[in-house]
């Protein structure tokens, strides 16, 4: 495992960068804004109430809004995590109440029922020693406030609590200046995470220096204590990091595997002709097989400079040398996820699955999935994305969304809901997601028969609780029916979960 860094170093960077923001707050410039420890992810110093008004004028919402709350006790005795956890009890018993969220309104905080999860899995309780993670970026990518992957990366790379869960972490910049990679360097270090910053081999182009991670991650200091060998994207999350290292580890790690997703995609599948492993959602080699790919020379060259193994995308010439230079076949996981899939992604995180890994939340679709995350601090790791019916025909999709169905629920809620958007006729969106979700069922959007309401932000706070605020916008069209009159107020749903 790499050295996780003493108390009293971590002592003294908080009193150094106390010391800078105090006398010198222009030093710390914008580059590092990115890192800090949001107070609306990690706790803070406002009081509950006064917390969530501040998260409602910073979104600029208000100061009028519908406003219920609810507390949830969880009970960490079920025997599984279910798809649908069937709630006896009523998730809003009393109406939305109408307020003005100032600072003299008092907010109120729901009765408390109790719903039953599985025996929690802390994120300190993870030995993720066994894997180390490689991923290419630019140091602009790294730093930017939109897209920098620091506050994901410190939801599964880390154990809660400032240390590393013993994953390890190859970051390969490229461009990037000795500076910029100290920067980044000293960033993650202060995260918890253990990383190794080093540049790209300028020399490579991306289908390159992609496959050259490989090399990199096998030939790192700590690769002899490491199982599995995994190559990422910077937009890569794993929100269940007790669940990968268990799935992964009823394989042989002794032995050559090549473990990976397929796109969602079947026409891009048949349009590659092959079954490749996409490495948004993670590309698993065992040491076995990182050895072979690490001697198979797969970055040979022809006379006109083109790849020996042909590709021009880096996990299409990773699957060319695995394919053609070893007899390693892929071994197809499912619950890793490429996320081709565009438009509103509710139909994926309400399905009730617990995915080992998503993708493109930044780009293709947008969700705020290390904010997801923080009720993990609460009620465990498999509680995430959890489902819970209640009897007014509310579905909790804990972390993402809170859905209501005024009609009744007379659908069957283990199919996904077709959300997504696809650049083909829309009678072939079923086919070309079909392999990956089934049937879709109809996207309830315009119909009345849906309401949803978003997570805007969610907190840790003391005594294991964690509190969540979801918002449904009084502008979402996609809640409102044909020729039906929008609602005068946005509304907001609090939950509270304590144990």
């Amino acid at each position: 495992m790499l050295p996780r860094t003493p108390l009293y170093r971590w002592l003294a960077v908080a009193a150094v960068m106390v010391v800078v923001y105090v006398y010198h707050p222009n030093l710390t410039g914008a580059s590092l804004s990115a890192y800090t420890h949001s107070s609306t992810i990690y706790g803070g110093d406002l009081d509950p109430a006064t917390w969530v008004k501040k998260v409602l004028k910073d979104h600029g919402i208000g100061p009028e809004i519908s406003y219920a709350a609810r507390t949830i006790q969880y009970i960490p005795d079920a025997k599984e995590r279910l798809k649908l956890t069937q709630v006896e009890h009523n998730l809003l018993p009393d109406d939305f109440v109408d307020l003005k969220a100032n600072a003299n309104t008092p907010l109120p905080v729901g009765k408390t029922i109790s719903v039953h999860v599985k025996h929690l899995s802390r994120r300190d309780d993870v030995d993720a020693s066994g894997l180390i993670f490689g991923a290419s970026t630019t140091f602009d990518r790294f730093n930017s406030k939109d897209v920098s992957p620091i506050n994901e990366f410190k939801r599964w790379l880390t154990d809660g609590k400032g240390g590393s869960n013993g994953a390890g972490l190859i970051l390969a910049l490229f461009n990037g200046t000795d500076a910029e990679m100290q920067e980044a360097s000293q960033v993650l270090a202060n995260a918890g995470i253990n990383a190794t910053v080093v540049p790209s081999n300028l020399e490579l182009d991306m289908p390159g220096r992609y496959v050259d991670l490989v090399n990199m991650l096998y030939n790192h200091p700590t690769s002899a204590q490491r199982k599995y060998f995994a190559l990422i994207d910077d937009d890569t999350f794993f929100p269940y990091m007790s669940e990968l290292t268990r799935t992964l580890f009823t394989y042989d790690y002794r032995k050559p595997y090549y473990i990976g997703t397929f796109t969602e995609r079947v026409d891009w599948f048949l349009d590659n002709h092959v079954p490749m492993a996409y490495g948004g959602g993670g590309v698993f080699l065992t040491a076995p097989l990182a050895k072979q790919v690490s001697e198979a020379n797969c970055l040979e060259r022809r006379e006109d400079g083109r790849y020996a193994l042909d590709a021009n995308q880096g996990d299409r010439l990773l699957y060319n040398c695995i394919h053609e230079r070893t007899s390693v076949t892929i071994t197809y996981q499912p619950r890793l996820n490429q996320m081709d899939q565009f438009g509103d992604p509710s139909g994926f995180y309400e399905s009730g699955e617990q995915p080992l890994s998503v993708h493109h939340f930044k780009s293709w679709h947008r969700a705020d999935v290390a904010k997801y995350h923080v009720v993990a601090d609460a009620c465990g790791e498999d509680c995430v994305l959890q489902r819970f019916q209640f009897k007014d025909n509310f579905i909790v999709s804990n972390g993402y969304s809170i859905a209501q169905y005024p009609e009744g629920i007379d659908f069957d809620p283990d199919q996904t809901e077709g959300t997504f958007d696809i650049p083909v006729d829309a009678d072939h969106v079923g086919v070309t997601l079909g392999y990956k979700f089934g049937e879709l069922r109809r996207s309830f959007s315009k119909t009345g028969k849906k309401l949803q309401w978003g997570l805007l932000d969610a907190r840790l706070e003391r005594d294991g609780k964690v509190k969540q605020i979801y918002k449904k916008s009084r502008s979402d069209e996609r809640w409102v029916k044909s020729k039906e009159d929008f609602p005068e107020r946005d509304s907001i749903i609090v939950l509270t979960w304590v144990p």
